[in-house]
């Protein structure tokens, strides 16, 4: 039985939950109150800003601070992590800023927002030993649940969790199902409909595949793009994998002569060398995404590497 508000449903098969997520606010000193943006207002916006400071510089925060800052606004965009998309290769992130930058962006990395401020027209975000100005400001700091909300207690479910945890074939109790973002398996659309389909089989008595996501494609929609699949370097390490790595710039491969200018770019592979299989890749550059494909299903099927003796 599932209650929402004064209705209550019955369901004799399954429930299954896919509630999303919301944007994250950080509790930064002056933000609340302030008519900030998250991309849901960003996105329907019907004028551009003069200016804009965008306070996270994940996928979001800058496929935002771009589009913007093409359509014309100033932008400025602030993260707390050493360098941008800090989820990803250093290496992509440092091509990117090159380009974000050339375009005229302003990152500040490395630093914490101390303060937000509004005067009715503008806002202010204080950093250490400066203060940014803008017309708008976004913030992109990432989504967050909300278990409890969800009454997700009463069956169990531990709600201080960030996300919820359910097993291979996504169940969190008894006739209960979770897909989507409140998993933590990839915030994507693609990853939601992969869930579903298991869920389905498994409400059916369907033999099928477990859930698996060793190999969940992800792009961030910059330009130039920046595809992955996988593991980075450093979470290849962290989890004690034999890391080998190899990298290419895109301008020194024929592709990158081909496209010419705009062709910024660059392609990262990371190797169990213990077993000879790729673990995880970066395809960035232009229409990164649509390159990532084949490396994608290198490391879905774990194909042997060249020279890996197998």
């Amino acid at each position: 039985m599932v209650r929402a508000g004064e209705q209550e449903l019955t369901a004799d098969g399954a429930i299954v939950l896919n509630t999303g997520t919301e944007p994250a606010v950080p509790p930064i000193r002056g933000l609340s109150g302030t008519p900030f943006w998250t991309n849901r207002e960003a996105v329907a916006a019907e004028a551009v800003p003069e200016s804009l400071i965008v306070l996270g510089a994940g996928a979001i925060g800058l496929e935002l601070a771009q589009a913007f800052a093409r359509f014309g606004s100033t932008v400025s965009v602030v993260e707390l992590a050493e360098h941008i998309l800090p989820l990803e290769e250093p290496e992509a992130a440092r091509v990117l800023a090159e380009a974000l930058t050339a375009e005229g962006i302003a990152p500040h990395t490395g630093v914490a927002a101390e303060q937000v401020g509004h005067d009715g027209t503008a806002f202010t975000v204080t950093l250490p030993g400066r203060e940014l100005r803008a017309e708008r400001l976004l913030v992109a700091t990432g989504r967050a649940t909300n278990l409890a909300g969800l009454g997700l207690a009463t069956i169990g479910v531990d709600t201080d969790r960030p996300f919820v945890e359910p097993d291979e074939r996504l169940r969190i109790a008894d006739g209960v199902y979770a897909i989507g973002d409140i998993t933590g398996k990839g915030a994507f659309t693609h990853v939601s409909m992969y869930q579903a389909a298991i869920v389905v089989a498994d409400i059916l008595g369907r033999e099928g595949p477990p859930a698996e996501y060793h190999a969940v494609p992800r792009v961030t929609f910059t330009d130039p793009e920046v595809g992955a699949v996988g593991l980075t370097e450093a979470q290849a390490r962290e989890r004690g994998v034999e890391v080998r790595v190899a990298t290419t710039e895109v301008p020194g491969t024929a592709r990158g002569w081909l496209h010419k200018t705009g062709n910024e770019g660059v392609i990262k592979l990371v190797e169990d060398a213990s077993r000879g299989v790729l673990v995880g890749t970066t395809s960035m550059g232009p229409h990164g995404g649509e390159v990532l494909g084949m490396l994608a299903l290198a490391v879905h099927a774990e194909i042997p590497t060249p020279g890996s003796g197998r």
